[in-house]
């Protein structure tokens, strides 16, 4: 980012963790596309380069082992983009107006909007189902990709 917008200041605000198991009460919790949205905890869902991502605060709904996604998941995989993604337009991929910064051109094309599902139907869901509330509605500025 500092080389494209030199002193900027970019610095931790929360980290996240998905993907990873966490000793939790009396056992551990591996949580595979998930994140830990336990009472009052912060939660982020991503979406797409190009859709809206989500601050929420987590419920603790223990039906869902206090657990909220993380994002909305893929519709096309990083091999059929890096095959099939360079022979389409940046509007086809859904990166018309994205601003990214990419230390390997490839990685833009594979996680291009056009890979990911829909965001919104995940959160109406995760909402309803009591897991999450939302916070804010975050619009995509700047994505690194590394």
């Amino acid at each position: 980012m500092r080389e494209v917008y030199k002193n900027v200041k970019a610095p931790l605000v929360y980290d996240l963790p998905y993907n990873i198991t966490l000793l939790e009460g009396e056992g551990w919790v591996t949580r595979k596309g998930g994140c830990p949205a336990n009472t009052g905890q912060p939660v982020i869902i991503p979406g797409s380069m190009g859709a809206y991502s989500y601050l929420m605060v987590g419920k603790g709904n223990s039906a869902f082992c206090n657990s909220a996604s993380h994002g909305a998941g893929r519709i096309r995989s990083r091999f059929d983009l890096s095959r099939r993604g360079v022979s389409q337009s940046e509007t086809e991929l859904g990166l018309t107006g994205v601003d990214c910064i990419t230390l390997r051109e490839e990685r833009r094309i594979e996680e291009a909007p056009a890979a990911y599902k829909p965001i919104q139907s995940v959160i109406d869901v995760q909402v309803k189902a009591e897991m999450v509330d939302v916070v804010a509605r975050l619009s995509p500025v700047l994505t690194f990709k590394a």
